[in-house]
Protein backbone atom coordinates (compact mmCIF):
# COMPACT_ATOMS: atom_id res chain seq x y z
CA UNK A 1 0.00 0.00 0.00
CA UNK A 2 1.63 3.49 -1.19
CA UNK A 3 1.83 6.09 1.42
CA UNK A 4 -0.76 8.94 1.32
CA UNK A 5 2.03 11.18 1.10
CA UNK A 6 3.15 9.74 -1.94
CA UNK A 7 -0.44 9.27 -3.57
CA UNK A 8 -0.76 12.82 -3.19
CA UNK A 9 2.32 14.13 -4.49
CA UNK A 10 1.53 11.80 -7.49
CA UNK A 11 -2.15 13.13 -7.85
CA UNK A 12 -0.82 16.57 -7.91
CA UNK A 13 1.97 15.74 -10.37
CA UNK A 14 -0.57 14.41 -12.75
CA UNK A 15 -3.65 17.13 -12.06
CA UNK A 16 -2.87 19.40 -15.61
CA UNK A 17 -2.69 16.15 -17.16
CA UNK A 18 -5.70 15.01 -16.02
CA UNK A 19 -7.39 18.28 -16.31
CA UNK A 20 -7.01 18.74 -20.14
CA UNK A 21 -8.54 14.90 -20.48
CA UNK A 22 -11.49 16.12 -18.68
CA UNK A 23 -11.84 19.11 -20.63
CA UNK A 24 -11.90 17.26 -23.61
CA UNK A 25 -14.89 15.75 -21.48
CA UNK A 26 -16.71 18.62 -21.27
CA UNK A 27 -15.86 19.67 -25.61
CA UNK A 28 -17.24 16.16 -26.60
CA UNK A 29 -21.03 16.95 -24.01
CA UNK A 30 -21.08 20.66 -25.32
CA UNK A 31 -20.83 19.44 -28.74
CA UNK A 32 -23.32 16.14 -28.39
CA UNK A 33 -25.72 18.40 -26.82
CA UNK A 34 -25.80 21.29 -29.33
CA UNK A 35 -25.97 18.68 -32.41
CA UNK A 36 -28.58 16.87 -30.34
CA UNK A 37 -30.49 20.03 -29.14
CA UNK A 38 -30.65 21.19 -32.97
CA UNK A 39 -31.88 18.00 -34.44
CA UNK A 40 -34.28 17.33 -31.55
CA UNK A 41 -35.92 20.75 -31.78
CA UNK A 42 -36.78 20.73 -35.53
CA UNK A 43 -38.48 16.56 -34.71
CA UNK A 44 -40.29 18.66 -31.88
CA UNK A 45 -41.27 21.23 -34.69
CA UNK A 46 -42.63 18.60 -37.04
CA UNK A 47 -44.39 16.80 -34.18
CA UNK A 48 -46.79 19.95 -33.34
CA UNK A 49 -47.02 20.34 -37.17
CA UNK A 50 -51.05 19.94 -38.03
CA UNK A 51 -49.79 18.31 -40.83
CA UNK A 52 -49.97 14.09 -39.99
CA UNK A 53 -47.31 13.07 -42.35
CA UNK A 54 -44.88 15.38 -40.49
CA UNK A 55 -46.17 14.25 -37.48
CA UNK A 56 -45.49 10.51 -38.36
CA UNK A 57 -41.98 11.24 -40.50
CA UNK A 58 -40.81 12.79 -36.52
CA UNK A 59 -42.44 10.14 -34.24
CA UNK A 60 -40.50 7.61 -36.30
CA UNK A 61 -37.02 9.69 -36.31
CA UNK A 62 -37.16 9.67 -32.89
CA UNK A 63 -37.77 6.51 -32.61
CA UNK A 64 -34.89 5.36 -34.35
CA UNK A 65 -32.62 8.12 -32.41
CA UNK A 66 -34.10 7.04 -29.26
CA UNK A 67 -33.57 3.02 -29.57
CA UNK A 68 -29.61 3.47 -30.53
CA UNK A 69 -26.81 2.39 -27.94
CA UNK A 70 -24.84 5.23 -28.28
CA UNK A 71 -21.78 2.78 -27.57
CA UNK A 72 -22.45 0.90 -30.46
CA UNK A 73 -22.81 3.86 -32.43
CA UNK A 74 -19.21 5.21 -31.59
CA UNK A 75 -17.63 1.86 -32.91
CA UNK A 76 -19.65 2.55 -36.23
CA UNK A 77 -19.14 6.19 -36.50
CA UNK A 78 -15.00 5.16 -36.00
CA UNK A 79 -15.28 2.90 -39.36
CA UNK A 80 -18.26 4.96 -41.24
CA UNK A 81 -16.91 8.72 -40.97
CA UNK A 82 -12.99 8.67 -42.64
CA UNK A 83 -10.24 10.04 -40.52
CA UNK A 84 -10.17 13.28 -42.92
CA UNK A 85 -11.79 14.41 -46.43
CA UNK A 86 -10.19 16.54 -48.75
CA UNK A 87 -13.03 18.74 -50.49
CA UNK A 88 -13.52 18.77 -53.78
CA UNK A 89 -11.22 21.94 -56.01
CA UNK A 90 -10.54 23.09 -52.66
CA UNK A 91 -7.75 21.90 -51.30
CA UNK A 92 -9.51 22.49 -47.62
CA UNK A 93 -9.02 19.12 -45.55
CA UNK A 94 -11.69 18.30 -43.09
CA UNK A 95 -10.95 16.19 -40.06
CA UNK A 96 -13.09 14.02 -37.82
CA UNK A 97 -10.76 13.54 -34.77
CA UNK A 98 -12.24 10.63 -32.21
CA UNK A 99 -13.54 13.12 -30.09
CA UNK A 100 -16.32 14.26 -32.38
CA UNK A 101 -17.27 10.78 -33.19
CA UNK A 102 -17.64 10.24 -29.45
CA UNK A 103 -19.85 13.57 -29.35
CA UNK A 104 -21.58 12.86 -32.31
CA UNK A 105 -22.58 9.38 -31.12
CA UNK A 106 -24.21 10.69 -27.57
CA UNK A 107 -25.92 13.86 -30.04
CA UNK A 108 -28.17 10.64 -30.67
CA UNK A 109 -29.81 10.57 -27.21
CA UNK A 110 -29.79 13.83 -26.83
CA UNK A 111 -31.97 14.02 -30.14
CA UNK A 112 -34.59 11.53 -28.66
CA UNK A 113 -34.66 13.33 -25.31
CA UNK A 114 -34.86 16.81 -26.52
CA UNK A 115 -37.40 15.41 -29.33
CA UNK A 116 -39.75 14.20 -26.40
CA UNK A 117 -39.27 16.95 -24.00
CA UNK A 118 -39.36 19.95 -25.75
CA UNK A 119 -42.37 18.49 -28.33
CA UNK A 120 -44.22 18.40 -24.38
CA UNK A 121 -43.20 22.40 -23.81
CA UNK A 122 -44.02 23.57 -26.82
CA UNK A 123 -47.53 22.01 -26.25
CA UNK A 124 -47.44 24.03 -22.93
CA UNK A 125 -46.41 26.94 -24.42
CA UNK A 126 -49.53 26.81 -26.86
CA UNK A 127 -51.86 26.33 -24.15
CA UNK A 128 -50.64 29.40 -22.09
CA UNK A 129 -48.54 27.52 -19.30
CA UNK A 130 -45.47 29.10 -20.16
CA UNK A 131 -43.96 28.35 -16.58
CA UNK A 132 -45.08 24.61 -17.39
CA UNK A 133 -42.75 24.72 -20.70
CA UNK A 134 -39.86 26.58 -18.83
CA UNK A 135 -39.62 23.53 -17.20
CA UNK A 136 -38.06 22.00 -20.13
CA UNK A 137 -34.76 24.27 -19.45
CA UNK A 138 -33.92 22.23 -15.44
CA UNK A 139 -34.13 18.87 -17.19
CA UNK A 140 -32.56 19.32 -20.53
CA UNK A 141 -29.65 20.68 -18.12
CA UNK A 142 -29.92 17.43 -16.03
CA UNK A 143 -29.51 15.33 -19.05
CA UNK A 144 -26.27 17.35 -20.37
CA UNK A 145 -25.22 16.10 -17.01
CA UNK A 146 -25.81 12.75 -17.73
CA UNK A 147 -23.93 13.25 -20.83
CA UNK A 148 -20.92 14.47 -19.57
CA UNK A 149 -20.48 11.26 -17.03
CA UNK A 150 -21.53 9.14 -20.15
CA UNK A 151 -18.58 11.37 -22.04
CA UNK A 152 -16.69 8.92 -20.55
CA UNK A 153 -17.24 5.80 -22.84
CA UNK A 154 -15.17 8.05 -25.26
CA UNK A 155 -12.56 5.96 -24.09
CA UNK A 156 -12.99 2.78 -25.55
CA UNK A 157 -12.26 4.39 -28.79
CA UNK A 158 -9.19 6.01 -28.36
CA UNK A 159 -9.97 9.33 -27.13
CA UNK A 160 -7.77 11.09 -24.80
CA UNK A 161 -10.23 11.80 -21.97
CA UNK A 162 -9.99 11.94 -18.49
CA UNK A 163 -10.63 7.96 -17.87
CA UNK A 164 -8.33 6.99 -20.22
CA UNK A 165 -5.76 9.58 -19.44
CA UNK A 166 -6.05 8.20 -15.49
CA UNK A 167 -5.11 4.83 -17.42
CA UNK A 168 -1.78 6.60 -18.90
CA UNK A 169 -1.33 7.58 -15.78
CA UNK A 170 -1.29 4.29 -14.15
CA UNK A 171 1.20 2.79 -16.54
CA UNK A 172 3.35 5.64 -16.49
CA UNK A 173 3.85 5.33 -12.51
CA UNK A 174 4.07 1.34 -12.56
CA UNK A 175 2.25 0.84 -9.57
CA UNK A 176 -1.03 -0.56 -9.72
CA UNK A 177 -1.91 0.63 -6.13
CA UNK A 178 -2.41 3.74 -7.79
CA UNK A 179 -5.52 2.36 -9.52
CA UNK A 180 -7.88 3.12 -6.45
CA UNK A 181 -6.89 6.19 -5.56
CA UNK A 182 -6.48 8.25 -9.39
CA UNK A 183 -10.08 6.69 -10.10
CA UNK A 184 -11.29 8.27 -6.87
CA UNK A 185 -9.70 11.57 -7.86
CA UNK A 186 -11.09 11.33 -11.45
CA UNK A 187 -14.76 10.99 -10.01
CA UNK A 188 -14.16 14.32 -7.89
CA UNK A 189 -13.52 15.57 -11.47
CA UNK A 190 -16.64 14.70 -12.28
CA UNK A 191 -18.72 15.40 -8.81
CA UNK A 192 -17.04 18.42 -8.95
CA UNK A 193 -18.92 19.71 -11.82
CA UNK A 194 -21.73 18.61 -11.41
CA UNK A 195 -23.18 18.31 -8.14
CA UNK A 196 -23.17 22.08 -8.18
CA UNK A 197 -25.06 22.34 -11.24
CA UNK A 198 -27.56 19.95 -10.00
CA UNK A 199 -28.27 21.61 -6.69
CA UNK A 200 -29.34 24.82 -8.80
CA UNK A 201 -31.10 23.01 -11.32
CA UNK A 202 -33.17 21.24 -8.43
CA UNK A 203 -33.85 25.30 -6.90
CA UNK A 204 -34.66 25.98 -10.48
CA UNK A 205 -37.60 23.56 -11.19
CA UNK A 206 -38.10 23.90 -7.49
CA UNK A 207 -39.15 27.62 -8.33
CA UNK A 208 -41.05 26.92 -11.30
CA UNK A 209 -42.88 24.32 -10.28
CA UNK A 210 -44.33 26.83 -7.24
CA UNK A 211 -45.15 29.81 -9.83
CA UNK A 212 -47.01 27.41 -11.95
CA UNK A 213 -48.99 25.96 -8.99
CA UNK A 214 -49.41 29.23 -8.61
CA UNK A 215 -50.95 30.47 -11.55
CA UNK A 216 -53.39 26.97 -11.64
Amino acid sequence: MMPLGEILTYLYTWTPFLLTGFALNILISVVAMAVGTAVGWLLALLRVSPHPRRVRFSLMITEFFRNIPTIVFQFYLVFLLPVEVIVPSTGIILTFPAWLKAALALAIAVVGFTSDNLTIAMEEWKQGNHTAAFLFIPSWTSYALIIVMASSTASIIGVSELMSRCNTVINAIGNTNLMLPIYLYACLFFFGFCYPLTLLMKRISRILETRHAGTT
